[in-house]
């Protein structure tokens, strides 16, 4: 029998399935590469999400600071929580004659860590004026705006400027370990829209502290007012009636302030209360109150401090006015005294807060005209009986 010979395919057939296989290889791996960039896509949507989210919380957190040390916690302490990769971040400043400085350490209670305070060569010499400034970190650059930081974890910077009114008047500063983190190829978008709210920030909250401080302040002489002096007298006798310990007030009077008005002129009479409010002040802790309480008179409030130590504080300041003579014009001088009287808590005591710090001003005041009465420029102590 003899063999059938097998049909043979389709002409083209053969080609048309090897095409229809590359196709679909082709169009697997296409797919298969769409799902990995839409992948990616999304892997990146949320990072960045993440990001614009830590951001607008900084805002957030900035524009709710009730005071120059919240704004300054905001870039210290929460923008590194929020973005790991950021090791530190500090605050500097235009503040030549130390103002930001002070204010801070008033409010902290310490020195402000995170924060720097730079002059017009620092500030023109390593502050970027236009665009930030990414990329490796020099040596100058670590010693000025990250200052008492180990240089490993300053190997990436980005410094931006921050501007008030036109003006660069300092910048915000973070500092990452990784060398490559803050590079040129970083959008700074993000940075600079941070930057621009929170110079406006920190300017609101200086504004806000120097209207408070004109407020509680005497504009003669630059101490605190009678304002002031009657709010942290009730805080003082508070502390005091928890704690215990002692509480002294002294009340001190130019002797013959009239006189020197009348015979030189108001303007050395300025200068008298001005000078005798600097004595003082020389010699203050940080916790004493001192205030011009009307007129020719101070008032100061000394925490912790018994009778015997007020009564020599007393002295020692009647006798550093008494030492320093005003110069008047012609070369002229004007010896200035004073008296003081003296009054202390130091027993315990469930009166009254209130009823307890108007005995203390009472009875500081008594003495004061005791002082007076038995011929000026001495100081008396009388202590104040509480029950």
């Amino acid at each position: 029998m003899a063999n059938r010979r097998r049909p043979h395919a389709e002409p083209g057939l053969i080609q048309r399935l090897r095409a229809w296989v590359t196709r679909a290889a082709s169009a697997g791996r296409a797919d298969a590469g769409a799902a990995m960039m839409r992948t990616g896509m999304a892997v990146q949507l949320r990072a960045n999400e993440r990001i614009w989210a830590g951001f607008r919380e900084l805002e957030l957190a900035m524009l709710a600071a009730g005071s120059l040390a919240d704004v300054l916690a905001v870039v210290t302490r929460l923008l590194p929580e929020r973005f790991p990769a950021v090791n530190v971040s500090t605050l500097a400043w235009h503040d030549p004659e130390y103002e930001l400085t002070r204010l801070l350490e008033r409010e902290l209670g310490e020195f402000p860590s995170g924060f720097v305070a730079i002059n017009n060569t620092e500030l023109a010499g390593q502050v970027p004026q236009d665009a930030p400034r990414l990329g490796r970190a020099d040596d100058a650059c670590r010693r000025l705006l990250f200052p008492d930081q180990p240089p490993a974890l300053i190997q990436s910077i980005a410094v931006v400027p921050l501007r008030l009114r036109g003006t660069v008047v300092g910048s915000l500063n973070q500092a990452s370990r990784d060398p490559a983190h803050f590079n040129s190829e970083v959008a700074t978008d993000l940075l600079e829209h941070l930057a621009a709210v929170g110079a406006i920030c920190i300017d609101n909250a200086v504004n806000r502290a120097r209207l408070e401080r004109d407020v509680i302040t005497d504009p003669l002489t630059g101490v605190s007012n009678r304002r002031f002096f009657a709010r942290r007298l009730q805080e003082e006798v508070s502390q005091w009636q928890r704690q215990g310990g002692s509480l002294s007030c002294l009340f001190v009077d130019l002797d013959h302030f009239k006189q020197i008005n009348d015979r030189y002129g108001h303007q050395v009479g300025d200068e008298a209360l001005r000078r005798v409010a600097q004595l003082l002040g020389e010699s203050l802790r940080t916790s004493d109150v001192l205030a011009r309480y009307g007129g020719e008179e101070f008032a100061l409030l000394l925490p912790g401090t018994d009778a015997t130590q007020a009564r020599e504080t007393a002295e020692r300041l009647r006798a550093r006015i008494a030492a320093r003579s005003l110069v008047l014009a012609a070369g002229r001088s004007l010896t200035i005294t004073a008296s003081i009287g003296c009054a202390t808590l130091d027993q315990a005591s469930s009166a009254d807060v209130a009823m307890l710090g108007a005995w203390l001003v009472r009875s500081a005041d008594a003495a004061l005209y005791t002082a007076k009465s038995e011929g000026r420029n001495r100081a008396v102590a009388v202590p104040v009986e509480v029950g």
